[in-house]
C-alpha cells in the first residue's frame, strides 16, 4: 500500500472555524464571595478546533490543502488566522465578517479536570453572498475532494451542500446532528456511534442492536452513498446504499483521548479516496491514523511516516 500517494491529494475544507483556548491552573480554596472554586491560573494555551483541525490532519500527512470558512474581525479572529498560517494553510480564502464574532471555546481545567467551559459565537448561518464566494473559490482551486467539517455555527447550508454536490468532487460531511436534513446526496458522513444514534432516533447498543438500522436510516434520509460510523476501541463499520458492510477493527493498542479522533478520520479517509485507493482501503488507512490519534493526548494528527508504521 503505497502511503506516499496522500501527498499528492488536494483538498478542500469547508465549514466552521473554531479558536480553543484552555485555561490551566490549580484550585487551593473557594471563593469566599460565593460557594465556587479560585482558579490560580498558571498559563494559557491556543488551539485551532473545527474544520482548521482537520485542515491541520490534512497538512500532516502532506495534503495541499485549501481552508474556507469566516472569521470575526475582531482580537480572536486575528490570532486564528495568524495559527492557521503558522501551520502552512493558506488564509486567502478566510472571509471576515462584521456581523459575527470569532468562535471561541474556553475551558478552564484545574489539576487535569475541566470544571468549566464558556463559549464566545453567535450561531448565524452565513449570507448567501459569503457562501457563493466560497463555491467560486473552491472550484478555482482545483481540488479532488471536500471535507465539510459542520459544528452548527451557519456557515454549513442547506444552499452549501446543494451546490457542492454538483461539481463533481467527492463530498464527506462530518456532521452536526441538528442539521442531518442538510447532507443530501453526499458521498460520504462520518458520525460516531452517539450522533448516529442522535441522527437516526436509534438506541445503538451493539451491531446488531441498532448500528445497522441507524445507519440505514441515515442512508435512506440523506441519499448519501456511504456512511461510516466510527466506534472508538472497537473500530469503525461502513455502509453503502446496496446494503453492503464492511467493518474494520481498531489498530489502537491504548486509548488516552479521543478528542479531534474524528478531524483526523475524515482528513484522512478523504485523502486516501483523492489520492484515488478504493473506499475500503481509505477505510483501513483511515482507522489507522484514529488508532494512532487515540493515543496520544489532547488534539493530534499523524504523520505519513506513523501511519507506513503503522500499515
Amino acid at each position: 500500500m503505497n502511503i506516499e500517494k496522500l501527498r499528492n491529494a488536494r483538498i478542500a475544507v469547508v465549514g466552521d472555524l473554531i479558536c480553543d483556548k484552555y485555561i490551566i491552573g490549580s484550585v487551593e480554596r473557594i471563593s469566599p464571595e460565593a460557594p465556587v472554586p479560585v482558579l490560580r491560573v498558571e498559563k494559557e494555551k491556543y488551539f485551532l478546533g473545527g474544520a482548521s483541525n482537520v485542515a491541520i490532519n490534512l497538512r500532516a500527512i502532506g495534503c495541499d490543502v485549501f481552508l474556507f470558512g469566516v472569521i470575526g474581525s475582531d482580537r480572536c479572529g486575528k490570532r486564528l488566522s495568524n495559527m492557521i498560517k503558522n501551520e502552512g494553510i493558506d488564509i486567502d480564502n478566510l472571509i471576515v465578517s462584521e456581523d459575527r464574532p470569532t468562535t471561541m471555546k474556553t475551558r478552564v481545567v484545574a489539576h487535569s479536570q475541566q470544571i468549566v467551559r464558556f463559549d464566545k459565537e453567535k450561531i448565524l448561518r452565513i449570507d448567501k453572498k459569503y457562501t457563493n464566494n466560497i463555491l467560486k473559490n473552491i472550484k478555482r482551486c482545483n481540488v479532488d475532494a471536500v471535507i465539510v467539517s459542520d459544528y452548527g455555527k451557519g456557515v454549513v447550508t442547506e444552499y452549501l451542500i446543494n451546490e457542492l454536490t454538483k461539481t463533481g468532487f467527492f463530498v464527506s460531511v462530518d456532521p452536526k446532528v441538528n442539521n442531518v436534513g442538510l447532507y443530501k446526496n453526499v458521498n460520504i458522513i462520518t458520525p460516531n456511534t452517539k450522533e448516529a444514534g442522535q441522527m437516526s432516533g436509534v438506541e445503538i447498543d451493539s451491531f446488531k442492536n441498532g448500528l445497522e438500522l441507524a445507519a440505514r436510516k441515515i442512508i435512506r434520509s440523506s441519499n448519501a452513498g456511504y456512511v461510516l460510523i466510527t466506534q472508538g476501541e472497537k473500530g469503525m463499520t461502513l455502509f453503502n446504499r446496496d446494503g453492503e458492510v464492511y467493518h474494520q477493527s481498531s489498530k489502537a493498542k491504548d486509548v488516552y483521548d479521543v478528542t479531534g479522533a474524528g478531524d483526523t478520520v475524515i482528513a484522512v479517509l478523504t485523502a486516501a479516496v483523492a489520492a484515488g485507493f478504493d473506499i475500503k482501503s481509505a477505510v483501513k488507512i483511515s482507522n489507522a491514523a484514529a488508532g494512532l490519534v487515540v493515543s496520544k493526548m489532547g488534539t493530534s494528527s499523524v504523520s505519513i511516516e506513523e501511519l507506513k508504521d503503522s500499515l
